[in-house]
């Protein structure tokens, strides 16, 4: 049997020295009467970590859609709902009203500036101006020039 092995060891080697079966290493003594249980344990760890690889997934993935829903949500409840709902039903006519009734409420708000010819501008008398403002209405209503 041995000398049979040689033969075909040889035939191999002068086919190419590539085929010729390469010497092989014992393992370890003792090497595999510990392996089950290495391969078992690690199997079981690598189990439980790819358990929570997926939970870690799903927590993502619910925490990413509440969040697009609430972002959805917040976007569409401030493009329904007026700012002051009261002042939405005021029309410009009302609020040029109040305005000038209140006048002295927004004293505050203005700013006053100083123009460079505010001393040389005199305005003699004020029904000018309002037959001009008249004459550019010309009927229409405040809304729709504003």
């Amino acid at each position: 049997m041995e000398k049979e092995e040689e033969n075909i060891k040889d035939e191999l080697g002068s086919l190419s020295p590539q085929l010729l079966p390469k010497p092989m290493n014992p393992p370890p003594e003792g090497y595999f009467d510990g392996l089950p249980v290495e391969v078992i344990e690690k199997w079981k760890r690598n189990q439980v970590r790819g358990r929570l690889i997926v939970i870690r997934r799903w927590i993502t993935v619910a925490a990413v859609t509440v969040g697009i829903m609430l972002v959805g949500w917040w976007i569409l409840q401030n493009q329904t709902a007026p700012a002051n709902p009261s002042a939405m039903a005021l029309n410009s006519a009302d609020a040029y009203e109040y305005v000038i009734e209140n006048i002295g409420d927004f004293e505050t708000l203005i700013e006053y500036v100083q123009l460079p010819n505010e001393g040389s501008i005199m305005i003699h008398d004020s029904s000018a101006a309002q037959e001009y403002l008249l004459e550019e209405l010309q009927g229409n209503d405040l809304e729709q020039i504003f």
